[in-house]
């Protein structure tokens, strides 16, 4: 999953424009439901400029989830950023509060997540941490029993030194569940940075692949797919 990107990108996204900032993020995850309180995922992820440096660099995530009602759960996890590209790296502490309403009989199933996290170089104190809520919404549709379609908006309000919105994003994927066990995601995003000197715009396209952990405990329980897509998307 992180290495034909070029390939991926002539496959899927060559009638695509590239605007004049583009980026690919490719990843892997690995997810298992240890009861049915408690799952754990891990995540890797390369990122890179299509149209500047051709250095990327990579993101590493740990992350736990705990249900808190139908449809409603929780999940908390770090993320960790090595230093690259002349950058000091970042570390991530993030919580989110995740939610979905299926729209009745309907193949619609309304998503959404709330986000508080604090970004921080690593061993730098707090005066240069970032602190972010971001909230996101999206309509996810089940086309078959294995392919899927998503729409999402998501927010960033920066609540430091800028105390202001610093982000929005716009996303449209495509889900594909191979096997009982591993599933495959590719998304288009427009990334707009706001509110600042030099606005910027992103394009990113995306592909993950997700592998759900086999178990070989006899279930007592439905596994519900707690983390749903990519914690990183």
């Amino acid at each position: 999953m992180l290495i034909p990107q070029r390939l991926f990108l002539s496959a899927f996204f060559l009638p695509c424009i590239l605007t004049a900032q583009t980026e690919s993020w490719t990843g892997v995850s690995f997810e298992h439901e240890v009861s049915k309180k408690w799952a754990y995922v891990i995540e890797t992820e390369h990122r890179r400029s299509l149209t500047d440096s051709p250095d990327g660099t990579f993101l590493f995530l740990l992350a736990g989830n705990r249900p808190l009602a139908n449809n409603l759960s929780i999940t908390a996890g770090t993320r960790f950023e090595p230093a690259a590209n002349g950058d000091a790296g970042t570390l991530r502490v993030f919580s989110d509060l995740n939610y979905k309403l299926p729209l009745g009989d309907s193949p619609f199933t309304l998503e959404s997540r709330l986000r508080y996290q604090q970004d921080r170089p690593p061993g730098e104190d707090g005066s240069l941490r970032r602190v972010s809520l971001r909230p996101r919404i999206g309509l996810a549709a089940e086309i078959s029993d294995r392919v899927g379609v998503v729409g999402e908006y998501e927010g960033r309000f920066r609540f430091d030194q800028r105390d202001e919105w610093s982000r929005v994003r716009y996303t449209v994927g495509l889900e594909y569940k191979a096997t009982d066990h591993l599933k495959l995601e590719i998304f288009w995003r427009q990334e707009d940075r706001i509110n600042q000197a030099t606005p910027r715009s992103t394009t990113i396209f995306g592909l993950y692949g997700d592998y759900t952990l086999p178990d070989s405990r006899t279930r007592k329980w439905k596994y519900r797919r707690p983390f749903g897509r990519s914690v990183t998307w």
